[in-house]
């Protein structure tokens, strides 16, 4: 067998009973439900670079992790010992970039990550990012796990090169690895409370209906995307996730070869 013959860039065959792993950022306003997503999934265990489970019992998680290369020792866990766990969810990833600009920092006697000037602190971040995805990336394909990321976000303004200018939610991690993790994911949803707004005496108030629901649609409010063709907006559940994206694979491709 030749070593092309060897690659394996897709998870293998699973049974019949059970969906094909994803690869997923679920990013989100804060108390939204994030964590609790992640716990809904298959056998899941937790990688916490910040303390989001206190109130989520009974879920299987590793130590908090204090420091980078922890996150990393989590993952080559993972990846080298026999475990039946079926899905990792990381918690959070602008917690982890920070413990990855503390590396950097601490590696190169940086006294803070702008140190070095002219981005080059953050290219090195995006470096550990890129090593801990080809990590993520390996559980992915040889375990056949599901890989969830959580993401807080924050209201940015957003240069759009065809209107004016107007705010947006956009994940709190630097851009360039913000980057990284949208390209690298199959699904990049945005957790938010369902709300309309209303003009009253001049001025216009926002409404909150208090339902939970996953927008899976790139919106100018949000960024999204999904790989096949969910709904745009979902349950903010893992169990709804699973039950629209079993639908959508059982979807026979329109697709053809040219």
């Amino acid at each position: 067998m030749t070593l092309l013959a060897q690659v394996k860039t897709e998870p293998e065959d699973v049974p019949d009973n059970e969906i094909r792993p994803v690869r997923m950022n679920i990013q989100g306003t804060d108390g939204i439900g994030k964590s609790t997503f992640g716990a809904g999934a298959p056998s899941p265990i937790f990688i916490q670079a910040e303390d989001g489970l206190n109130y989520i019992k009974d879920v299987p998680r590793f130590p908090k992790a204090d420091q980078w290369n922890d996150i990393i020792a989590q993952i080559t866990t993972l990846a080298t010992e026999d475990h039946t766990f079926r899905t990792l969810v990381l918690d959070t990833t602008d917690a982890a970039c920070l413990l990855a600009e503390a590396r950097v920092c601490e590696k190169n006697n940086w006294e803070s990550i702008e140190t070095p000037g002219y981005g080059k602190g953050f290219t090195a971040v995006r470096e550990c990012w890129v090593k801990l995805i080809e990590a993520l990336s390996y559980l992915y394909t040889q375990k056949n796990m599901n890989i969830i990321l959580l993401s807080h976000v924050h209201i940015r303004p957003f240069n759009d090169p065809g209107h004016d200018s107007y705010d947006r939610w956009e994940m709190r991690c630097q851009k360039t690895v913000n980057a990284l993790i949208k390209d690298w994911v199959d699904f990049n949803l945005f957790a938010n409370y369902e709300t309309s707004t209303v003009k009253e005496g001049g001025k216009t108030r926002g409404i909150s209906w208090g339902n939970r629901s996953l927008f899976t649609k790139f919106a100018a409010a949000h960024d999204a995307k999904s790989r096949v063709n969910l709904p745009a907006k979902i349950d903010l559940s893992w169990d709804s996730f699973a039950q629209h994206y079993t639908a959508a694979l059982a979807v026979p491709s329109t697709k053809t070869n040219k």
